[in-house]
């Protein structure tokens, strides 16, 4: 794509599709030239009223990997409180190995209901387990001021065990998805991309607008420490419909309309200050349109 944007994809294989089936079409997505593609972590999800599985996304990106040779692999978002902070370290660490440096770790703490009551957490437990995760990742692979994110001084072995796993390993890019106040300012303190999206509390019904990406961006930079280079920002692009918005600002997940409509709307999150977008579908025609028709107008 272009130096100053990343266009991924955001993969979430369909219900029953097999694994073979999800390798080919991670081909196809390097081959139309995607930066990145992404997995989503969720334990199931819904399909016609009924749960289904969604594979393990570190076991699919280790097989992704075999097939691909350019494309970022990542996770978007791995659902924290499923796994031990040394135990993200070590697959983070494996991947980067397996993938040659391509893995991207995105974390989040969670928001899909189903998988919060399997977890049976709180949302101020899950909280402290990102915040673990987060600080013994930064000590794995320290970052621009190594900021401190609440390390519990007597965390010795854990401390040992990812300093081992990650030595000699180049620091996967970190990715931190983030909605609300604290969530964004835990994100400002040690992501290298901000992944912008509603809060928990209002996923049902929020969208993103404008107005509260801006507001977004303007507290992660306010909160970032000064000596880290500017946060990149992330946005999600959930639906491409064929009829532009008939308001623009009032839902960045949205970007329709014909090539020139789109590649206008586009350029308008880039000036606002997102370096990084990513494309939610498994539709390969869409995808190549996408990339043929809207992005060629873009880079021009």
């Amino acid at each position: 794509m272009t130096p100053s944007l990343r266009i991924g994809v955001q993969y979430t294989p369909h219900a029953d599709q097999n694994i073979s089936s999800i390798v080919r079409a991670a081909v196809e997505i390097e081959a139309m030239g995607y930066d990145t593609i992404s997995l989503p972590d969720h334990l199931t999800r819904a399909d016609g009223g009924r749960p289904v599985a969604l594979p393990d996304p570190v076991a699919l990106l280790a097989r992704l990997a075999a097939d691909t040779r350019t494309i970022g692999l990542g996770t978007m978002t791995l659902l924290d409180a499923l796994r031990h902070p040394a135990q993200i370290v070590r697959s983070a660490a494996t991947l980067q190995r397996i993938t040659s440096g391509r893995f991207e770790l995105g974390l989040g703490a969670g928001w899909l209901g189903s998988d919060l009551a399997v977890l049976g957490e709180t949302a101020q437990a899950r909280m402290s387990t990102l915040i673990r995760t987060l600080t013994l990742l930064r000590h794995a692979w320290p970052g621009p001021g190594s900021p401190d994110t609440g390390e519990d001084a007597d965390d010795v072995e854990a401390r040992a065990a990812v300093a081992a796993n990650a030595a000699g390993v180049p620091a996967p890019a970190l990715v931190v998805a983030a909605g609300g106040p604290r969530m964004l300012r835990l994100a400002a303190a040690t992501a290298d991309v901000v992944a912008l999206t509603v809060p928990t509390w209002d996923r049902a019904t929020g969208r993103p607008t404008a107005a509260s990406v801006a507001a977004q961006m303007d507290l992660v930079r306010r909160a970032s420490p000064p000596e880290w280079p500017a946060p990149v920002f992330h946005l999600q692009i959930r639906d491409m419909p064929t009829a532009a918005p008939t308001d623009p600002e009032a839902d960045w997940w949205l970007l329709g309309g014909s090539p020139a409509e789109a590649a206008e709307a586009l350029r308008g999150r880039i000036e606002a200050g997102v370096g990084y977008l990513s494309v939610c579908t498994n539709d390969l025609h869409a995808l190549r349109r996408f990339a043929d028709t809207v992005l060629p107008l873009v880079m021009s």
